[in-house]
């Protein structure tokens, strides 16, 4: 679940004891926007082949005819790929964006969160110790600015939102940093990109084997 995409939580207050649990939600407003936007489009540029499926479904002469000609046919192959492309897949990531919701639960050593949605469930937790630390993200959109205190991970995709508010003090994050015994860290930490690192394990086997003699 995208950090920026969370619109609120409960409660808003940050946690003063652990364990603490809040409830994040997205903008359902926003998701019916969109799809009240892509669906009319979606469909438009599926009629023409609806009515090739059709006519392939009814007609032995067009059948016949198709058959007869296979550029034809591959260009129908090659539309409808890119009608899926351009509409199944976001349409279905929309989807799963309704009543989507995380759930974080703070320990005094572990991070526990639960994303759930109409298509998916999945949950994940890790221990405090593999956070970088606490940031002071300020996030500008089209609807204003917000304040954002992210509990940063180096695996980005595991970050975890703490609070959004108007406005977001000093004294606030250095109880927060205090209650997960975390340090304060630069924003930028949000955006670093790390890979992994990849071990080759016939590799190293074959470098820590028997060397042949000169």
């Amino acid at each position: 679940m995208r950090l920026a995409s969370v619109e609120t939580i409960f409660p808003a207050g940050l946690p003063e004891q652990l364990p603490a649990r809040s409830l994040q939600t997205t903008s359902q407003a926003a998701s019916f926007l969109k799809l009240a936007v892509m669906l009319p489009s979606a469909i438009a540029v599926l009629m023409p082949f609806l009515l090739v499926a059709e006519r392939i479904a009814t007609s032995e002469a067009f059948r016949t005819t198709l058959n007869a000609r296979p550029g034809v046919a591959a260009q129908l192959v090659i539309g409808l790929a890119f009608w899926t492309l351009l509409f199944a897949w976001p349409l279905t990531r929309l989807a799963q964006s309704f009543a989507r919701m995380r759930t974080v639960v703070i320990d005094a050593d572990k991070i526990l969160v639960t994303d759930s949605g109409l298509l998916r469930h999945h949950s994940w937790q890790a221990p405090v110790r593999d956070f970088t630390g606490i940031a002071h993200n300020i996030r500008t959109s089209l609807s204003g600015v917000r304040h954002e205190l992210v509990l940063v991970h180096p695996d980005r995709e595991l970050s975890v939102l703490l609070a959004i508010a108007p406005r977001i003090t000093q004294p606030e994050i250095d109880n927060m940093c205090a209650l997960l015994l975390c340090p304060e860290v630069s924003s930028k930490e949000l955006y670093n990109f790390r890979f992994p690192a990849i071990t080759w394990p016939r590799l190293v086997r074959a470098a820590a084997g028997p060397q042949p003699a000169l």
